[in-house]
């Protein structure tokens, strides 16, 4: 699957996590913290589970662990963490 396809949908993912319209996710700039989108706790364990699903829909390799997101990310750490290195 395409890198651009698989990132947009995991900005669709935090959009839609947050609240905010999903309608163009690929408008969502990558250096946005996580801080300014929603201050929840829940969120980032939300995030961690909804890039695990994404990750291994998309068999990247990659597992997406409790506690390996915190508020402090961007959107690009976010997407960089369902890639396999």
């Amino acid at each position: 699957m395409d890198k651009i396809f698989i990132s947009n949908e995991i900005k669709a993912e935090i959009l839609r996590i947050c609240g905010i319209s999903v309608i163009k996710p690929y408008n969502l700039a990558g250096g946005t913290p996580l801080n300014k989108l929603n201050k929840n706790d829940i969120f980032c364990r939300e995030l961690e589970i909804k890039l695990q699903h994404i990750a291994t829909k998309y068999q990247t390799g990659k597992v997406i662990s409790e506690g390996d997101i915190s508020h402090d990310y961007t959107v690009n750490q976010c997407i960089k963490l369902v890639f396999a290195e």
